[in-house]
């Protein structure tokens, strides 16, 4: 926007210029009498009229027997299994952009427009070979006319030329949970699952019937849709009970089973993820225990005890990301023991590596560790093997640019460190796409 400003002003002022010729030229009876006054003379610009050579003139498009035009538009770039989901920051917006984004090379590329959640946004990132395939989905909310005036609440897909994405229109009841965790794509792609804070239950969407196709109340359980194929995997946790729900071919959910294995001082948490490659599920309570939940087998049979705690004497434990083979666990850390999803709950400033199996530590990564001011987002690659990081880098002039460093997972050593380029505003979370079957 800065460039197109200013060849606007370059504009005005090439045409001010014979216009402040003529008043200085008004101005002089002589140039000996200019140069005594010190005033400098322009040379007189003829006007022209439009005539040939001149595009106001006869060489102006033709306008064509089609109104209106069409639009013509390219196709995206399919998003790639190296790549990751950049999503701008800020709270409140009425539309929110999200790139395709190289975490080697730091380039943004396709870039999409998509809607609101009600809180987080919800947005689903997939692997694709060509543009035509399912690139990004999101669960949105439309209100044109704010808090007074009704509201579209879509399941939309993006794909191809981003024009007319595959909407699905939800009732005006629904209302998808938006918490990371509290809603996925299966993973042959044919449904969007969710968690509704008005139903108290799940939610299903048939994306290529573009409709609902089907509901489960389940008071007291979820928010979370830990899926492995069909099955939904959540908790309960005033029962401390974790739930199987089946989703059957046409999209219906079937309460199918429930365990009590989660131990009597379990305390659950707003957020979760899920580690696709090896059906493992992991849970920071907010009392700091840290759950791995293996559903490799269905429902756990035996009580499920933490594998380690993520309280510290100093700062508090934030978000939290398993790696997709189940094999590393990275878990944010503020500079206060305030609650961070307080008003004053402090900023980000390092980040704990851990075993996922037996929580041992593997890499503390403070500012100082991995190069920059400020700490964004945390998240994996789709093969594990990187954990990324974006941030704020070293200021310079009093600027600090967005980067995004990479740190070998097995390891804890960095790897990479790159300014994030071709962005139209700043990131605020970096996602992994899925990989569909």
């Amino acid at each position: 926007m800065n460039t197109a400003r200013n060849k606007r002003l370059s504009r005005s002022v090439a045409v001010a210029v014979p216009l402040a010729a003529a008043l200085v030229l008004a101005g002089c009876s002589s140039d000996d009498d200019a140069s005594a006054s010190g005033e400098v003379t322009y040379p007189t610009v003829p006007i022209v009229a439009p005539g040939d050579g001149i595009s106001l003139g006869h060489d102006d498009q033709e306008i064509g027997d089609t109104i209106p035009e069409p639009v013509h538009v390219g196709e995206i770039e399919p998003i790639k299994s190296t790549d990751l989901l950049a999503v701008a920051g800020g709270f409140g917006k009425l539309e929110l952009g999200v790139n395709a984004l190289d975490p080697v090379t730091g380039v943004a590329g396709s870039r999409f427009v998509v809607g609101p959640g009600i809180w987080d946004p919800v947005i689903h990132g997939f692997v694709g070979e060509t543009s035509a395939d399912p690139a990004v989905l999101a669960a949105e909310v439309w209100r044109p006319r704010g808090s007074r005036g009704a509201a579209d609440f879509t399941v939309s897909t993006y794909s191809g030329n981003l024009l007319e994405p595959a909407e699905t229109l939800l009732p005006d009841y629904a209302r998808v949970h938006s918490r990371p965790g509290s809603n996925a794509v299966t993973s042959d792609g044919k449904f969007f699952v969710t968690w509704d804070d008005g139903l108290y239950g799940v939610r299903v969407v048939d994306l290529e019937a573009k409709k609902e196709s089907g509901s489960l109340q389940v008071i007291g359980c979820g928010p979370f849709t830990w899926l492995d194929g069909h099955e939904l995997y959540s908790v309960c946790e005033e029962t401390r009970e974790l739930i199987q729900i089946s989703i059957d071919d046409a999209g219906v959910p079937t309460e199918t089973n429930r365990a009590t294995v989660l131990p009597d001082d379990f305390v659950s948490n707003r957020k979760a993820t899920f580690a696709a490659d090896a059906k493992k599920a992991l849970l920071v309570g907010a009392n700091g225990d840290v759950y791995v939940f293996d559903f490799s087998n269905g429902l756990p049979t035996t009580t499920v005890t933490p594998i380690g705690n993520a309280g510290q004497g100093s700062g508090r434990f934030y978000e939290n990301v398993i790696d997709n083979t189940g094999t590393r666990i990275a878990i944010e850390y503020t500079d206060t023991a305030i609650h961070p999803h307080s008003a004053r709950g402090g900023d980000v400033v390092k980040i704990e590596l851990h075993d996922a199996s037996t929580f041992a530590p593997v890499k503390t990564l403070d500012l100082a560790a991995l190069g920059l001011t400020g700490i964004d987002s945390t998240v994996f690659s789709v093969d594990g093997k990187t954990l990324y990081v974006l941030g704020s880098g070293p200021e310079v002039d009093g600027e600090a640019k967005q980067t995004i460093v990479g740190i070998a997972a097995a390891s804890g050593d960095k790897v990479s460190s790159v300014e994030v380029t071709g962005t139209v505003e700043d990131i605020g979370t970096l996602l992994t796409p899925q990989v569909l079957e």
